[in-house]
């Protein structure tokens, strides 16, 4: 599980200007990617007010 916040810290740690938003639309890029892996799996879940959460089991992507 990953905040918003965490992620951003991670992704973006020269102190560019980006908001929460630029977290979603990486999201959301990602999410259709891996729906041409496996359009039945929901690789990304969203917790509300959490973050993110990685659902997948990683045999299934090898």
């Amino acid at each position: 599980m990953f905040s918003r916040e965490q992620l951003l810290n991670h992704l973006y740690d020269d102190y560019r200007v980006v908001t929460d938003r630029t977290i979603d639309s990486h999201i959301k890029n990602l999410r259709r990617k891996l729906e041409a892996l496996d359009a039945e799996q929901s690789f990304i879940r969203a917790v509300y007010g959490v973050g993110y959460r990685w659902e997948a089991d990683a045999c299934r992507l090898a």
